[in-house]
């Protein structure tokens, strides 16, 4: 699921981005800024990057559980979804001779956002249907936890901004218990 919300956010962004700058090539990825080793990321210069910086257990929301149908009529009890918020760094990229370039499409990027908050199928039916909404807040970070933010990475500061996107649903569907399903109740109601 976290990957399918992503995917529609990165083409998304690469879809308007060409449309409104005339751009040819993708320039949104949707990756890390810097390897497991250490080094830095290939084909990332000069482009917008979308990183997961955390991932969130929304709490607030309250799901006892449910139950399923399969295909043969029977029903089965299944754990509650996990319900997460993911906390989207979106970086600009580019080098120093692009610096404005980077502010510029950081800005559109920006501009997306605040013109479109909420996402669901209904308003952009590429959004996978099991998605049932992403809504996009602007999450500040104070400068003292940017600068750890970034230390933490690994890597060098590039205009940024930190989105929290709520709330993706993920459920496996795991029968956990099977419950037999009601039939034929035998009451029938007469007239007086």
């Amino acid at each position: 699921m976290l990957d399918k919300a992503l995917l529609f956010i990165t083409n998304l962004l690469n879809r308007d981005l060409k449309m409104s700058f005339g751009l040819a090539d993708d320039i949104v990825v949707l990756g890390s800024l810097i390897n497991l080793d250490g080094s830095v990321t290939q084909n990332i210069e000069n482009k917008v990057v979308l990183s997961v910086i955390n991932l969130e257990h929304e709490k607030t929301v309250k799901h006892m559980g449910g139950y399923i149908v399969d295909d043969q009529g029977k029903y089965g009890k299944v754990n509650p979804p996990v319900y997460l918020n993911i906390y989207m760094l979106v970086s600009a990229n580019y080098n120093s001779e692009n610096y404005v370039e980077a502010l510029k499409m950081l800005t559109h990027v920006i501009g997306l956002f605040q013109a479109s908050m909420i996402f669901t199928p209904e308003t952009h039916p590429d959004l996978d249907p099991s998605i049932q909404r992403l809504t996009f807040e602007i999450y500040n970070v104070p400068i003292q936890e940017l600068s750890h933010l970034w230390s933490g990475i690994g890597a060098k500061y590039v205009p940024s901004i930190l989105y929290k996107i709520r709330m993706i649903s993920i459920q496996k569907g795991h029968i956990k218990e099977e419950i037999s399903g009601i039939s034929g109740l035998g009451t029938s109601a007469q007239k007086r």
